[in-house]
């Protein structure tokens, strides 16, 4: 229900978010700018669950204008719209700025804080609050305008997104599946070191919503079209289904050509002579984009298994092959 930022505005082709974890939970409270977690805590009431999704118009950090959407669900519409004044209200004391309106939106709360290239807006719709923050470190002079038009988009895509979104009543949350088809018991579990320490951020997303985890997301949206993903788990590995072994194959060379800039191969694990594997191709650069990994093939299947050194990495890719091939 969530669209990608790209389906808005095709010039945000990036993301740069290296966790797949895109929930937002009261365990796990959304990361708002000009905001500390304990202030979301002290100011809002009911929140029950949301999501986070990225992009930035350029490849390298930093160097070009950025948007960050969370989408964040309270237990009825009054506690959403509660929230939206209270932390628009307290994010404006913390980092002044100037209100300023999004054309179409007459009811969000929007503020430009020049001293930081910041845009920040609010929008309540029935018990969902959307936010949506844009920064712009290179623009001078920094000006809200085109940033506003922007997020105008954003917010149009957002909403038009949600209009076939049924919110799970609140009562029916422990009936969920959490193992959809049992994908997640044939995907390498996390490892102690790897956990966070509230709960097991280990996920079945449906392929729709995978594609916010991809590290070019409009790019990825083809090749999941082409090989017919439908699920996409994520824990010690992260495993995609595709339609069939033909749809596997292509999804892995798409999954490889995307990343090929900073990957150089290497020799598969023993005994996997179907795995295809590469290490960081420049070791001065943060190998949380191109980790040295094994993509791992099996049937409908592609396993993407990554580590810290080679014996790990090759370790992790069998015993993730025996479980597609044994389970």
């Amino acid at each position: 229900m969530t669209p990608l930022i790209s389906d808005a505005d095709d010039r945000f082709s990036f993301q740069r978010f290296a966790n797949a974890e895109r929930r937002l939970l009261p365990d796990s409270l959304p990361s708002l700018f000009s905001l500390k977690a304990e202030e979301f805590t002290e100011l809002t009431q009911g929140f029950v669950t949301g999501w986070t999704t990225n992009a930035e118009r350029r490849k390298q950090l930093f160097v070009g204008r950025q948007v960050t959407v969370q989408i964040l669900r309270f237990r009825d519409a009054g506690e959403a719209e509660t929230a939206e004044l209270r932390l628009a209200e307290r994010q404006a004391r913390n980092l002044p700025g100037e209100t300023v309106s999004v054309a179409g939106f007459p009811q969000a709360r929007a503020k430009w804080s020049p001293s930081q290239k910041y845009l920040d807006v609010w929008l309540a719709d029935e018990s969902l609050l959307l936010y949506v923050h844009m920064d712009d470190p290179v623009s001078e002079p920094p000006e809200a305008a085109p940033l506003l038009d922007i997020v105008r988009k954003v917010l149009a895509n957002q909403l038009n997104g949600l209009e076939s979104y049924t919110p799970t009543p609140l009562d029916e949350f422990g009936s969920l599946p959490i193992d959809v088809d049992g994908l997640l018991s044939r995907t390498l579990p996390l490892d102690a070191s790897e956990k966070a320490t509230s709960y097991d951020q280990s996920t079945v997303f449906p392929g729709r919503a995978a594609l916010h985890l991809e590290s070019r997301p409009a790019v990825a949206e083809a090749a999941f079209d082409d090989a017919g993903v439908d699920l996409v788990s994520d824990s010690g590995a992260r495993v995609y289904r595709a339609r069939d072994r033909a749809g596997a194959v292509r999804l892995m060379a798409a999954l490889i050509e995307q990343r090929s800039s900073g990957w150089q191969a290497r020799d598969a694990p023993p005994g996997l002579p179907t795995a295809e594997c590469f290490d960081t191709k420049d070791k001065k650069l943060n190998s949380s984009t191109y980790p040295p990994v094994c993509f791992v093939p099996y049937d409908r299947f592609i396993a993407l298994v990554t580590g810290g050194n080679t014996q790990e990495i090759n370790q992790k890719a069998a015993a993730q092959y025996k479980l597609l091939a044994f389970a």
